[in-house]
């Protein structure tokens, strides 16, 4: 299984690839309850930033709080 690893609105979320339906899936780091894919790596990207779009609109339409991001994607040149 292949992974990258991405920002969006300062949460990260990784994008894993397997070859299998689907062959791309989406976690995040500080949200474990999001869940969603692609069958592109673009896709699963356009797919990982509305669902944490969503997500977040509802925290908010519910009056919860919505949680500082705890990780951080971290750079490293060789």
């Amino acid at each position: 299984m292949n992974t990258t690893h991405h920002e969006y609105r300062g949460y990260v979320f990784s994008i894993h690839y397997e070859a299998k339906q689907p062959v791309y899936t989406v976690s995040f780091a500080d949200f474990r309850e999001i869940i969603t894919s692609g069958d592109t790596l673009s896709q699963a990207f356009a797919n990982a930033c509305e669902a944490l779009d969503l997500h977040l609109e509802s925290l908010q339409k519910l009056r919860k709080r919505v949680p500082k991001p705890r990780h951080s994607l971290v750079v490293e040149s060789q």
